[in-house]
């Protein structure tokens, strides 16, 4: 089975992340912006998109970059941190975004601010539900805003892992 770690972007990872983005599943179910260009990677690359974190998933055994998780923001109020992912196409159904998500928990372990993570998932992705679900996040049942399908905003679920220091 293949093992996972996360790291800084840096700026060699401009072209996969190019390519990865032109996937009809990442553009179905993420807000990356349509068409996207090799300028959008170098923005999330230097983080002008202001993520909280943003890392690269990649498998450990080839260095082979798969995928992206971050925390989005960090309600300081609530301490809950808004975590998203996505997985490019030759990197699916290997377990690189749960592995990610158990690695963001650590993370946010060192964090005292942070109590929870949340994700926030359109009801119609069975996929990224069903990797929450894996990684140890409960689902709390409706979300207050809807999230992207495609060209439509659907219901969405939030779930939610609560830290235990």
């Amino acid at each position: 089975m293949a093992t996972f770690e996360i790291r800084e972007p840096m700026l060699m990872d401009a072209e996969w992340i190019t390519q990865a983005c032109q996937d009809i599943e990442i553009q179905r179910w993420t807000l990356v912006p349509r068409p996207y260009k090799r300028v959008h990677a170098l923005g999330f690359i230097d983080n002008t998109i202001n993520e909280a974190h943003r890392w690269i998933i990649e498998q450990q055994e080839t260095n082979e970059a798969v995928g992206v998780v971050g925390i989005h923001t960090i309600d300081l109020d609530t301490g809950d941190a808004d975590v998203g992912y996505w997985i490019a196409p030759w990197g699916r159904r290997r377990g690189a975004a749960v592995h990610a998500l158990y690695l963001v928990e650590q993370f946010a372990l060192t964090i005292p601010s942070i109590n929870s993570l949340s994700a926030h998932i359109a009801e119609t992705n069975a996929a990224s539900r069903a990797t929450a679900s894996r990684a140890g996040f409960i689902s709390m049942g409706n979300a207050q805003k809807p999230c992207r399908d495609g060209e439509n905003l659907v219901p969405a679920l939030t779930y939610v892992k609560h830290l235990t220091r």
